[in-house]
């Protein structure tokens, strides 16, 4: 058996500490993150900024038939990261406040595109149609608790309950193998299964 990679008490205390700060001073929970990105060439781009007192930089590109240089990930695979890094961050700190032992916790979040919509083609809208996020975890929790604990991670995650407000978000959760939550509709029960780009 795995170690655990969760720090529950100090995920719980970070989770205290905030409620109770943000609680009793609105003001110190308003954060005005920021980015400026820069066109290099053609359609590639990179982000700057400083956080935690570091000087970080993120590139972006397309492929070469989109207009790229195949140099960098697309501004898509960002988004997808974003919602898949946000949604591990909320179910660590949910299992946490849980007091639940987790050995691994994983994410994959898919989406469908059609770019007929980017092109003014045929009347498609050009952002995504829908989102899945899987959570695959190894962890103490009966299933039914499990998934909740998804559910309140994906409630309380900033980008996936954006992201949940524009397009359908569907959760599958997998606990040790087994699928304990699959909010998917009947039509995209399979999309998993489907050709991925890659």
């Amino acid at each position: 058996m795995s170690a655990e990679i969760i720090d529950r008490a100090r995920l719980r205390a970070s989770l205290e500490h905030i409620a109770d700060r943000t609680g009793a001073d609105a003001a110190s929970a308003r954060m005005r993150p920021w980015v400026a990105a820069t066109l290099e060439c053609d359609v590639t781009a990179v982000s700057r900024f400083e956080q935690y007192g570091v000087e970080f930089e993120f590139r972006s590109d397309e492929s070469v038939e989109r207009g790229g240089h195949d140099s960098a990930p697309s501004p898509m695979r960002y988004l997808l990261s974003s919602i898949a890094f946000c949604l591990l961050g909320w179910c660590a700190k949910t299992w946490a406040a849980a007091d639940v032992p987790v050995r691994s916790l994983e994410a994959s979040v898919r989406t469908l595109l059609d770019l007929r919509g980017e092109h003014l083609v045929a009347g498609a809208p050009p952002h995504p149609q829908w989102f899945v996020a899987e959570v695959r975890v190894d962890d103490d929790a009966d299933p039914e608790v499990a998934a909740a604990l998804v559910r309140e991670a994906a409630e309380r995650c900033p980008t996936t309950s954006l992201v949940a407000k524009a397009v359908p978000l569907h959760l599958v959760v997998v606990q040790r193998e087994q699928i304990v939550l699959d909010t998917r509709p009947a039509e995209l029960r399979a999309e998993h299964r489907e050709e991925q780009t890659r």
